[in-house]
């Protein structure tokens, strides 16, 4: 997966576009197919960022400490209450009230703790610090609007790879 940190922007760009198209995919008379390759769509658009928030943390400084776990288990989260509120509803989406909605008021915050991670541990490797929330917003919201924020989120990811695999070698 870390061949994702290496690729240039147009490369991600299409395996976003490819999982978008698949997760918009609908096959007339077989709804399991369907929702099957919605899935895999899903999966492949939002690997990326998963991939940005774990993977780049080998290249923090030793004094800035991310919660690696609480992304994980966020991650894990939200795609399962995707999961489990696509099966309910036959991929049909559904409303929910009262108690019932209690639940997936947390899987929209991981949701978003799970956008904001990645761009969290990005900017933390450019300033060679910990941030803050006003510090990387912008870049949490060009991973919320992907796969328009790729182009400017891919060359920085690239720079920050390259430099490190420079000090390495030196």
């Amino acid at each position: 997966m870390e061949i994702l940190l290496r690729a240039k922007n147009w490369q991600i760009f299409i395996i976003l576009l490819v999982g978008m198209a698949l997760s918009n995919t609908t096959l007339e008379g077989d709804p399991t197919t369907s929702m099957i390759i919605n899935l895999i769509g899903i999966l492949i658009y939002f690997i990326y960022p998963f991939v940005i928030g774990y993977f780049l943390q080998d290249f923090l400084p030793r004094k800035v400490e991310v919660n690696n776990t609480f992304f994980q288990i966020n991650f894990f989260v939200w795609i399962g209450g995707y999961l489990t509120l696509m099966i309910l509803s036959d991929g049909q989406g559904m409303t929910l009230t009262g108690l019932a909605a209690l639940p997936f008021f947390y899987v929209f915050f991981a949701f978003l703790y799970y956008q904001a991670f990645p761009a969290k541990v990005l900017k933390s490797v450019e300033m060679k610090k910990e941030v803050s929330l006003g510090d990387y917003f912008s870049d949490f919201i060009l991973i919320l609007f992907l796969p328009l924020g790729i182009w400017v989120l891919q060359p920085r990811i690239n720079k920050v790879v390259e430099k490190e695999k420079d000090v390495v070698q030196a």
